[in-house]
Formats: structure tokens, C-alpha cells, sequence
């Protein structure tokens, strides 16, 4: 027994085009294509009333009618989007795509793909001449309706620190030392200089190879939960103003000191919710533009309802 393909992408509604179909059997006529009453009941209820019906027969003429628009522009799906989309379904099915080739399911699987596909492509050429804007009173409406996370309201800890990184040395005069001991040398010899009075900013902009150089080795104020391990240790240990003993992060040593500290609020969360608030109101915007558009297709084409077979 073979076993059904599940299609990744929603199936289409199921259409009626047969040359064969009884006349009897037929509830609408859009342009030259032909909807059915078997292709009605398919997605019914018994407990559905004709009204609900009616308005699956609405979205399947709409669909028809996207369709037609397709074939008449002449939209066709990129060979790639098409491979991908195949590719995915065989792998939600646990099969590759030569073995989903072979499969009796296959020729309505492909003939799905291409017409979902056209579907987004048709709407992509839609929306191009839609005008989305959002207003500040409709974002702040939404946002209303859908609080910030509660955890953007928490204090986060920040750092400022000077730093002299190097991540490479020249080891021509010293072949029987490795890279690391020789760094960590002359990071030991800067920080002799610091101790002893010398500027670190001088110092970082002579020695340090991390583009903070250019600031003296300055940093810009730093979130002390995105810090590697390491580095959160070694501020841990250090007072403001304190100079750091050498220590690794990653394949570079580093010496640093503490200019500053404070605790901040982190706008990076309450930013993404924002984010996300507006790609949502501009969804719902481009559907309901989008839904009216292909209300739009239906002026000009022949539609003839038999509402009595329902």
C-alpha cells in the first residue's frame, strides 16, 4: 500500500474544471472554468448552512479567478523555489526527492507547488502597488493590546572598559618561545609601564591590535551578559580604575581596566517587540489590501452563480 504525501504547503482548494461534469452538478461558472457541487460538499459539514456554503463557493471563485489572472500574466515559479519546496516535502515525508518523484502522488504534488507558488508570486506583483503605512496612534493602540515583555523592565549591567588586545606577534627573534608566552611578556612589560605612571591610551594606541586603538582602547559601553565567560571573570576581579593581569579570550591576551560601570535598562528586547508589532500591522494590512484586489478581478469576468443547488 502507498503510503499519502504529506504536502508541506497548504493543498488548494479542490476545483472542478472537468470538460465531463454533469450539468446538474455544476453551481458556478467563472469565465471558462467550471465549479461543482461535488467540490462544494468536499469541504462542508452536514451542520453547515447555506450561507457558509456560499461563502466557500466566494473563495473558491476568488481562487479560480487568481488563477486565471496567472495563467494571463504568465507568472511562473522560479526552477529553484520549485526544487526547494519539492525537496521540503520529501523530507517532511522521510523521502528524497528522487525517491518523492516516483511516487503516483507526485504529478498533483508538482501541479500543487506550481500554483501555490504563483499564488505568493501573484500577490507579491499585487502589493507592489499598495501604499502601506503605519501610523504612530495605530502602533501604540497595538501595543496597548500587547504589553512589552516583562523582563525588558529589568536592570541590566554595563561596562566601559580600556583594553589592550594582541592577537599576533612577530616571533622571528624568540623561535624558542611560543606566540602565547611572548605576548603575555610583553603585555607584562605594558602593564610595568601603567603601574609605573605611563598613559594606557598612549600604550593601547602604540601596542594594541583590537580597533579600539584608535579611542586609546576605550570601549563604548558594554551589556555585561553578552561578555564571553572569560572576560566577565576577569571585570569580576577588578575595582574601577584597577589594571587587569594579562589573561587569553579566544586566540588573542588582553589587559584591561575598569572605567565605568552602571546598571541600564536593555532597549534591545523592548526594540524587537516593536519590531515585531509593526511586521504584524503591516501583514494584516497587506492581507486586507490584498483580499480587496482580488474582489477587483471580478469586474470584467463572467460569473454565474446557481445558488439553488446548494
Amino acid at each position: 500500500m502507498i503510503k499519502p504525501i504529506k504536502l508541506l504547503l497548504a493543498p488548494l482548494f479542490a476545483l472542478a474544471f472537468s470538460a465531463i461534469a454533469m450539468p446538474n452538478s455544476i453551481v458556478a461558472i467563472v469565465n471558462d472554468d467550471l465549479i461543482t457541487l461535488d467540490s462544494i460538499i468536499e469541504d462542508t459539514k452536514p451542520s453547515f448552512t447555506k450561507a457558509q456554503k456560499m461563502q466557500l463557493l466566494d473563495q473558491k471563485i476568488d481562487l479560480i479567478l487568481q488563477l486565471q489572472e496567472i495563467k494571463k500574466i504568465g507568472i511562473e515559479p522560479k526552477a529553484e523555489s520549485v526544487n526547494t519546496a519539492l525537496n521540503n516535502i520529501a523530507s517532511q515525508n522521510g523521502l528524497n526527492l528522487t525517491q518523492l518523484k516516483t511516487n503516483v502522488q507526485f504529478g498533483e504534488i508538482y501541479n500543487n507547488v506550481i500554483n501555490q507558488l504563483s499564488l505568493i508570486g501573484l500577490k507579491q506583483i499585487a502589493l507592489k502597488k499598495a501604499d502601506i503605512q503605519l501610523t504612530a496612534a495605530e502602533v501604540k493602540a497595538e501595543l496597548a493590546k500587547n504589553k512589552k515583555p516583562s523582563s525588558s523592565n529589568t536592570l541590566k549591567k554595563q561596562v566601559k572598559i580600556a583594553q589592550i588586545a594582541i592577537d599576533s606577534i612577530d616571533q622571528t627573534d624568540s623561535l624558542l618561545k611560543s606566540k602565547d608566552v611572548l605576548i603575555k611578556q610583553l603585555l607584562t612589560g605594558l602593564s610595568d609601564k601603567i603601574n609605573k605612571g605611563e598613559s594606557f591610551s598612549s600604550l593601547a594606541k602604540l601596542h594594541s591590535q583590537d580597533p579600539s586603538y584608535k579611542n586609546g582602547g576605550e570601549s563604548d559601553w558594554l551589556m555585561m551578559d553578552d561578555l564571553p565567560a572569560v572576560f566577565k571573570k576577569e571585570i569580576d576581579k577588578l575595582s574601577k580604575g584597577k589594571l587587569s593581569k594579562p589573561f587569553k579570550v579566544g586566540q588573542g591576551w588582553k589587559i584591561i581596566k575598569i572605567i565605568d560601570t552602571r546598571e541600564h535598562i536593555d532597549t534591545k528586547e523592548i526594540d524587537t517587540h516593536i519590531r515585531n508589532i509593526k511586521i504584524k500591522l503591516i501583514k494584516i494590512k497587506q492581507n486586507s489590501y490584498f483580499k480587496k484586489w482580488v474582489k477587483t478581478l471580478r469586474k470584467g469576468a463572467y460569473i454565474e452563480i446557481f445558488d439553488h443547488k446548494l
